[in-house]
């Protein structure tokens, strides 16, 4: 148990429910955005429990979010699977939303890749892969704020314990994102880096709102990814996130995108995805 997380709470509880089900350890975890939850049906699997049976996870309620922790061995690591998130427009709170990604530092994950759907906001076309190198927290919102007094360290919504304040300049870490392109050009898929622009949802972005984006300097925008970061990086894990962009925001839109296009688009890139995904995990175990 790692010294951040309080005592005897739910993360505990889930830590505790999982070690008792899992035959292994992770120490790689990735979180499956919309529309490309088939990299974890992939064998072998070791474990596949729903998010339901386990103390705090939430219920994911959005198409192309499976909702379940799937253990595997790929490429010789031990992969702990998030097939899915629930994002905070569903209802749910960024404690809860948040609180896989504590579970997994809890069991011993010290590198998080996440994955996600994401909108252009410039000239990139749907389908293009982007390593997010940088974001902005536009969703009025951050799961590490206190909710109330606490002795010592505060403790955040997302149920870890905060000392002092994190740091976010390198929230992505470069050596991972290198080693990404590195990957990506020896598979022959094309890749480019940006900055991701995480809102609240679920409306997608209008015109004027995705000029502002542009000019803040974002490149692509999604509902997600941003809170599991943070949450991430106070727990000192190396994170890569990776966006695949399923459509045009704002004046490009032109009123014909919808969630059932962002997953086929996803589902249609499935493979490319899962083509570098194996190819970090292959570098991450022989490191």
């Amino acid at each position: 148990m790692t010294e951040s997380l309080p005592p005897h709470d739910v993360v505990t509880q889930a830590v505790e429910y999982l070690r008792a089900r899992l035959p292994a350890r992770p120490a790689v975890g990735i979180i499956l955005g919309s529309g490309l939850g088939s990299f974890a049906e992939r064998p072998p699997i070791l474990a596949a429990i729903p998010y339901a049976d386990i103390p705090g996870f939430p219920v994911c309620s959005v198409e192309g979010h499976a909702g379940r922790l799937v253990l595997t061995e790929r490429e010789g690591a031990c992969v702990a699977i998030l097939q899915g998130r629930a994002h905070r427009y569903e209802g749910v709170a960024l404690a809860t939303v948040t609180h896989p990604v504590a579970v997994l530092a809890a069991l011993g994950v010290r590198t998080l890749i996440v994955t996600c759907a994401a909108g252009s906001l410039d000239e990139a076309e749907a389908g293009t892969l982007m390593l997010i190198e940088d974001h902005l927290n536009l969703m009025g919102d951050n799961p590490l704020m206190r909710t109330g007094p606490a002795k010592g360290a505060p403790a955040g919504r997302s149920g870890i314990r905060v000392s002092g304040f994190v740091e976010m300049a390198q929230a992505y870490d470069p050596a991972l994102l290198e080693i990404a392109e590195q990957v990506a050009g020896a598979s022959g898929l094309s890749i480019r880096r940006g900055v991701l622009a995480a809102v609240a949802g679920p409306t997608y972005e209008t015109a004027a709102e995705a000029e502002m984006l542009r000019r803040l300097g974002a490149q692509a925008v999604s509902m997600s990814v941003v809170p599991e970061v943070i949450v991430a990086r106070a727990l000192k894990l190396r994170v890569l996130g990776l966006a695949l962009i399923t459509n045009r925001s704002g004046a490009a839109l032109d009123g014909r995108v919808g969630h059932p296009q962002v997953v086929a688009v996803a589902e249609s890139r499935a493979d490319s995805v899962a083509a570098l995904l194996d190819g970090l995990l292959r570098r991450l175990a022989s490191a």
